[in-house]
Order: structure tokens, then sequence, then C-alpha cells
């Protein structure tokens, strides 16, 4: 078959043999295809007939918006190998049919770069790991952290990146408030990478959606590593048993793990104690910690405005985390933290005075 016959071929069977394909430009110098299945998953396919066609095989040039560049290099190299076994006879629809395959196939090729870059970051952390699905378009994660972990498969949506990453069971031997932090905030950060926010602040940029999947997962990763090597800021020693049999689960024990909006992690017992002790500050006692939490929760700007202005009059270095110490489960006001303090030095009085009577 001679060049205008293959382009013939091409314009009168190409639409019909490959599915979501559309033939854009089909002349002797360039054969442009388009393969379309949703608005982030696009490729063009170019095609230029080399000199001895189809003795040799066919040029090709891939484009994308929105694939990754690394990925379209594989795919070249792939459609280069495919051209090849068809050597002597027309090969455009083929290779065309090949790359359409691909990207119905793996459903993954949308997160290329983001699994490159999760590769990178397991590679400096011990036993995690992470196996994709991509007849499910789903990505298997096994985070660890000494001997705790964090399991759960997460689904990629067929809208992706519009639509973010989630997923609805996991596993992890973590105590039940860190793993609640875990997958509260992970699915946290894959909805504000989809979903505009309410009110944003005057000045901010206007949205665009980003990638979800490595933000979540890489969150996921190292979070999960760290709870291990987590350090109590009262009593300095870790907060995590090394075995995670003997972790603690009943909640009014001194050694219950409690995390704070500040990102530390806490021994409920220093934690009470800490808080029931002067100095009382309006604005809230502060975080002790020598440094800020790499993943520290929202705190309201009044807070950590007030925070700011106690240290500039102290005039002490902001060395420490400094951001005011809260919890859902204590809303203890500095007043009323002052009374109890107050009320029980009294009480401590009265049993000293009646103890040196007796004697």
């Amino acid at each position: 078959m001679d060049i205008p016959a293959e382009i013939a071929d091409i314009q009168a069977r190409c639409e019909k043999l490959i599915e979501n394909s559309k033939v854009v430009t089909a002349i002797s110098s360039l054969i442009r295809i388009d393969l379309t299945y949703t608005d982030y998953k696009k490729l063009t396919v170019c095609f230029r007939h080399p000199e001895k066609y189809p003795d040799n095989s066919i040029l090709i040039e891939l484009k994308s918006k929105t694939l990754s560049p690394k990925l379209l290099q594989c795919l070249t190299t792939m459609g280069d190998l495919k051209a090849k076994e068809y050597l002597g006879k027309p090969q455009i629809i083929h290779v065309t049919a090949f790359l359409a395959s691909y990207l119905t196939e793996n459903s993954l090729c949308v997160v290329y770069d983001e699994i490159a870059n999760l590769k990178k970051l397991l590679a400096d952390t011990s036993g995690s790991e992470i196996k994709l699905k991509q007849k499910t378009s789903c990505v298997s994660l096994c985070a660890n952290g000494g001997k705790y972990f964090f399991k759960t498969k997460v689904t990629v949506p067929k809208l992706y990146p519009a639509e973010g990453v989630s997923w609805n069971n996991f596993e992890s031997n973590l105590p039940v408030v860190l793993v609640r932090f875990l997958n509260g905030q992970a699915k946290e950060i894959s909805r504000k990478c989809v979903e505009p926010p309410l009110n944003p602040p005057k000045g901010t940029p206007p949205f665009t959606i980003q990638p979800s999947l490595y933000k979540t997962l890489s969150f996921l990763i190292e979070a999960t590593n760290d709870f291990c090597i987590e350090v109590c800021p009262i009593c300095l020693q870790k907060c995590l048993p090394e075995n995670p049999s003997d972790v603690i689960v009943n909640d009014t024990d001194d050694m219950y793990v409690e995390r704070v909006l500040c990102g530390h992690v806490y021994h409920q017992g220093c934690l009470k104690k800490y808080l029931r002790e002067p100095p009382f500050v309006k604005a809230g006692k502060p975080c002790p910690a020598l440094k800020r939490h790499a993943r520290a929760d929202t705190i309201p700007f009044s807070m950590t405005a007030a925070m700011a202005n106690q240290n500039k009059k102290s005039k002490a270095p902001n060395t420490a985390c400094s951001l005011p110490l809260h919890h859902d489960r204590w809303g203890l006001s500095p007043k009323l933290a002052e009374a109890r303090w107050a009320n029980k030095q009294a009480r401590a009085r009265e049993l000293e005075e009646v103890k040196d009577f007796l004697q």
C-alpha cells in the first residue's frame, strides 16, 4: 500500500476502529490524530513519513498539555518499537491503536509524575511501599513508622485531577487519636486540591485545581513515619511505646496520647499538669515544644496574633512553638484555670495547717 492509499485508509477507518480518536490532519506531509478520553487525558499523535517508507519506521511525535513529558518519551519509544513490527506495511493505524490501548488500559498514566515522586520519597522511608492497580485505577499504600503502620487503597477517579483521590477503608495500629487525624487530614488535603475555599481572603489569586495524589499520600507517609519518634514536649520522652501492643487505649490514663492543634503530641497526664499550673496566659498557654510542628492544624488568626504580641512584650527569643495550646476536650479558660489553681493551693495550705496542729 502506497502513502496516498494509506492516508485514504486512515480517513476512512481510523475513527471507526479506534474509539475516542479523531483524524485532524491527513496529508502526505503530516498525519495528526487526537486521542481524547477526559479533559486531562488527551494525546495528540503526529506522524511523518521518512524516506523509503514503509521499509523504514514511521516518525512519531507525541504532544499533550496534561500528560507527563516523561510519559510521552516512554510512549514515543514504545510507539517506535510497535512501528518496527510492521516494516514493509502501513504502520500508522497500528501505532495509533497501540497508543490508544495503552491509555485505556493504564488508567494511572495521568499520575505518572506523582507516582515517580512518591517512589523517590519512599526510597528514604523504610518499610513504606505503594502498589499500582491499573485495572481498578487504585494505588495501595502501606505507610510505616517503626512498628506502626497506616494502610489504605486510594482510588484515582476517571476525571482526575478535577476530582480528588478518595478511599473508604483503612487499617492502622496507631492510637485512635492519631489515626483519626491521619485519615481526616489526608481527606481534607485531597478536598482542598479540587474545591475552592468558601471565603478566600482578599487578594487571594484565583483558585486552580491541583493534582491531589502526591500531596495526600506524601502526607500519610511522612506523618506515619514521624509519629514513632514524636517526643512529649513536657517529659521529653517518646509519646508512643516501641511496641504497638503497649499503646494505652484508656483515655483517662496519664500515658494516653493526645494531639493538640499546633500539631505536637503529648502524654495526657503531662498536658493536664502543664495546663493546670501557672502562669496562666490570657491568650492561652503556649506550647513549650522547641520548634513549630510541620503538620500544625489551622490556628485562628486572633490566637496567633495574641501570642505574637505577648512574645514581643516579653522580649523573649521566639525559639519555641509558642502557639496557644488548645484541645477540644478541654475548654479551660485562663481565669477558670487560675481559680482552680488558687483553690488547690488553698486546700494544700489548710492540710498543712491541720498537720502542724496535730503534731
